[in-house]
């Protein structure tokens, strides 16, 4: 019966193994732990067969063996949500090895995919292992497959009244549509997000290619000065914008 068992469960693995190399863009190692998995459940269930065959009651067998499968669920569990997330990422391909994501708070290129993880690098060269279960239950942000990624650059300019900001909103627009790099389609938009008496603060939104963000914002900004300077007014370009803050009326 020992050899019967452990015959089964080779036979077992191997047909295993070879259905699960018929299954498109499964990984190796989720492969693995199924055949794993898959020779473990039949060494138990020859186990069990084994034991009643040498008239060991069977009743304390099965409460001894779902007391063990109990405590391997509850050990297992986070284990296994993060095994089912790295399954359902191989087959639906949300992303791919080399993607520009962007998943909780972290961006960055898809580096490996495995069973565990998520290995993503990020621009200043950082390596990011994000489990399977937090990809698959976060908000995940694939730019690479948008196509398209939008900056957000903040413009302060110093003018006399709100009134006269209209002007200088069409030349941020102009400006920076001009820039090699900026999309055209969807187009720059240039929302008027406070202003006091002497000072307007303006939010320019901008789309480019998901890989460009360093180089096309910092021309941006270039031009962005060289033009408003040209024009004679005081002004301070932040980008990304600073964090969000009080703005008292008044004041500068």
């Amino acid at each position: 019966m020992l050899i019967g068992t452990v015959l089964a469960a080779r036979y077992v693995a191997g047909a295993t193994r070879r259905l699960g190399a018929r299954v498109p863009n499964l990984a190796d190692d989720v492969l693995l732990q199924i055949i794993q998995f898959v020779r473990y459940a039949i060494y138990a269930l020859g186990a069990g067969v084994i034991l009643s065959l040498l008239g060991a009651p069977i009743q304390p067998v099965l409460i001894a063996v779902l007391i063990t499968l109990g405590a391997l669920v509850l050990v297992g569990r986070g284990v296994a949500d993060n095994f089912g997330a790295g399954l359902v990422i191989q087959v639906r391909h949300p992303l791919r090895p080399g993607d520009l994501i962007e998943c909780d708070g972290h961006e960055g290129h898809v580096i490996d995919l495995n069973s565990r993880e998520v290995l993503i690098q990020t621009y200043d060269g950082a390596h990011v292992h994000l489990p399977n279960n937090l990809v698959m239950n976060s908000s995940l942000l694939n730019l690479t497959a948008s196509g398209s990624a939008r900056s957000k650059l903040e413009v302060r300019i110093a003018v006399d009244g709100p009134a006269a900001a209209d002007d200088l909103i069409r030349l941020v627009l102009d400006t920076a549509l001009a820039v090699s790099g900026v999309l055209g389609e969807p187009p720059p938009t240039c929302p008027m997000t406070a202003a006091t008496p002497t000072e307007v603060v303006l939010r320019l939104l901008l789309w480019h290619d998901p890989e460009s963000a360093l180089d096309v914002c910092s021309r941006v900004t270039a031009a962005l000065g060289a033009a408003l300077g040209d024009a004679g007014v005081q002004y301070a370009i932040s980008w990304p914008p600073p964090a969000p803050a009080a703005f008292r009326l008044g004041t500068t």
